[in-house]
């Protein structure tokens, strides 16, 4: 039997007690949960992380959506230069309930349109939460008015690599 790993935000969901026409929730993450966000996501910090989640469960899967909301702090990938980043930002996700011994399929190209597998009777909606947070971030963060290093230390007029036959070649000649 294989253990299940720590979150860093866990808030945990009987599924059994949960209907077909759902339930809400509200979570949002302390201090210490939000330091070790940030650990996770490998940014200088994490300063508010909150979302509301509907979950909805039968026998055959698992529905939840919701919203999540936070403020961080990134570093900037032209500057590295640090720069708050806010996201706001509404999530739906299917799961497809699975017996604890049933093989499951890894991802792949060609299954990514699939529900994903969920295994047992426990849900997790503060992992999930923290993860549709991590998709939610700009993948390339850019302070406005950010000098990439290249500009600031690099030559002025990159030459080409034929720029040394320059002028050696007579273009009046004709092709014989």
């Amino acid at each position: 039997m294989t253990e299940q790993p720590e979150y860093e935000f866990s808030h945990e969901v009987d599924l059994t007690k949960i209907s077909k026409t759902g339930r809400d929730y509200r979570l949002e993450a302390d201090a210490a949960a939000r330091k070790r966000i940030a650990e996770r996501l490998r940014v200088p910090s994490v300063e508010a992380l909150a979302g509301e989640i509907h979950i909805a469960a039968t026998r055959k899967a698992v529905f939840v959506r919701g919203s999540v909301r936070g403020r961080l702090t990134r570093e900037c990938v032209v500057s590295l230069e640090e720069m708050p980043e806010t996201v706001d930002d509404r999530f739906e996700v299917e799961f497809v309930r699975c017996a604890d011994d049933a093989p499951v399929e890894e991802d792949n190209a060609e299954n990514w349109h699939e529900p994903e597998a969920h295994r047992g009777v426990v849900f997790d909606i503060g992992e999930l939460l923290v993860q549709q947070f991590s998709l939610a971030l700009d993948p390339f963060p850019r302070k406005p008015g950010a000098v990439s290093l290249a500009q600031t230390y690099g030559t002025e007029k990159l030459s080409s690599p034929f720029s040394i036959l320059q002028g050696k070649i007579d273009k009046t000649e004709e092709k014989q």
